[in-house]
């Protein structure tokens, strides 16, 4: 396998040009088409005076346009950096801030000086003769900064190289059953690192079909599948909750849905036996931003939460002095291999994720069994999981802070049957009695959507210990109180 993240497409389109590669609504992109699609976005990109290092931000929509310009800037060693279709102002200022990028790409009205999809992709103008792009990027270059929440509140960008990409691709094919029949739907953000080390990748390495979906939605989602004949698809534990609990799930239209991916946080036990007792297997996973999507899936046939490791990843559970835990003994999770990050991009230069010896300290608690299988128990992180998005507390309080009347904010995450955690504010005031709708309002324009708070709870006071320190563990017991 090529070492540059999309070399599985060019091989397919060369090999099996005439298969299904891509759907979307009502149109549909053999791998030839596809491929050709892409090469025409080089030269658009090389036009507009993109070249080799740069960075490209753009703008995670769900749209074939954003897939193809995905697989172009990378292609032409420039560098993409994707982010969330939701992203405010103020969050794409700091990501400008960290990778100094030459272009962004989006809907128009995203940015003040973005290129649209319609200049970069044009629907109406006569195909111009493609010429040859630059010779492919090497696999140590990054290919993608994905962002994802920092403890301290301002986003952190993983560099993610083409190798990381393509180990975590024959990381994944070494566990999942994807084939050359299989149709795989994937209706999460394109900025999700599932998308972008992901089930489609494997999919399109094994010369299936993907069917994109706009958004999620568990009408959509069921017609999409009876319509294609999905056979697996990637959802998030929420969405899977949304699936399981829709009026139409019992009924034949979802016959052909063999399996789900689920990843972002464990699929609720209620969840998974509604599926399995449907006849649609789970298939657990555990990986990160900085671990290039999973680092374990469970089998189809399993129960595991998440699974055993993948073959060329190393996976320890270490306790507090940094030495392996026993089995079945709770303690941090640690991953080392070539799909893992080795650095964050800042615009002070780049910086380690891992310790000297390669080893990628995840802040995620769990246990590994007798077998070597992986449960994850928890968190060391406070990071707020809320349908597979992980959002950083801190960055919500420091939105916060200026509210009228706030004397002291924390933001936790407390249990919620569908979305996991629900992202709630325990607030402090000395001016009435605000409700969730007025801090949702301050944090409009402020903060994407999907990190807004869903409760919120007035207490007079927030729980701290002798030194002062916020004790945030103690937060949800103030919700009965």
């Amino acid at each position: 396998m090529n070492s540059w993240f999309g070399a599985h497409l060019v091989a397919s389109a060369a090999e099996a040009g005439s298969r299904p590669a891509l759907v979307f609504t009502d149109r549909s992109w053999t791998y030839a088409e596809l491929n050709l699609a892409i090469r025409r976005t080089v030269a658009r990109l090389d036009a507009f005076g993109i070249r080799r290092g740069d960075r490209v931000v753009m703008q995670g929509a769900t749209r074939p346009e954003a897939l193809i310009t995905m697989f172009a800037v990378t292609r032409m060693g420039a560098v993409l950096v994707p982010v969330h279709p939701q992203l405010t102002g103020a969050e794409l200022a700091v990501i400008r801030e960290e990778t100094a990028p030459r272009a962004v790409v989006a809907e128009a009205g995203f940015a003040a000086d973005e290129l649209t999809w319609d200049a970069l992709h044009p629907v109406d103008e006569p195909a111009a003769p493609i010429a040859e792009g630059p010779p492919p990027p090497a696999g140590s270059d990054v290919a993608i900064i994905a962002f994802t929440s920092g403890t301290s509140g301002r986003p952190k960008g993983v560099a993610l190289t083409h190798d990381n990409l393509r180990w975590s691709m024959v990381n994944g094919l070494s566990r999942l059953p994807v084939g050359p029949d299989d149709v795989a739907l994937v209706s999460t953000p394109l900025a999700h690192v599932a998308v972008l080390g992901g089930l489609p990748q494997y999919t399109w390495a094994r010369r299936g079909t993907v069917v994109l979906a706009p958004r999620f939605d568990p009408d959509l989602f069921i017609d999409l599948v009876r319509d294609h004949r999905v056979t697996c698809a990637f959802a998030v534990p929420a969405m899977a909750a949304l699936l399981a609990r829709h009026p139409r799930f019992p009924s034949g239209d979802l016959d052909g849905l063999r399996w789900i991916l689920s990843g972002g946080a464990p699929a609720p036990t209620a969840t998974r036996a509604r599926l399995t007792e449907r006849g649609i297997a789970v298939v657990d996973s555990y990986g990160l931003t900085e671990t290039c999507a999973g680092v374990t899936y469970s089998a189809l046939d399993s129960a595991a939460a998440a699974g055993d490791p993948v073959p060329h990843v190393e996976l320890l559970v270490v306790d507090r002095s940094g030495s392996p835990a026993r089995a079945g003994t709770v303690g941090e999770i640690w991953v080392r291999g070539p799909s893992v990050a080795s650095s964050y991009w800042t615009a002070a230069g780049a910086r380690p994720t891992t310790d000297p010896e390669g080893w990628f300290r995840t802040g995620d608690r769990g246990r590994l069994d007798d077998g070597g299988r992986l449960e994850v128990v928890g968190r060391v992180k406070d990071t707020i999981i809320t349908g597979g998005e992980n959002i950083d507390p801190a960055e919500v309080e420091n939105a916060l802070a200026d509210f009228p009347g706030v004397v002291e904010v924390a933001v936790s995450g407390t249990p919620d049957p569908v979305w996991g955690e629900l992202v709630t504010a325990f607030v402090v005031s000395d001016a009435g009695e605000p409700t969730l709708a007025d801090i949702r309002a301050h944090l409009d324009g402020r903060l994407s959507k999907h990190k807004w708070p869903r409760r919120l709870c007035l207490v007079p006071a927030l729980p701290r210990g002798a030194t002062g320190k916020l004790q945030r563990q103690r937060l949800t017991t103030l919700l009965d109180a």
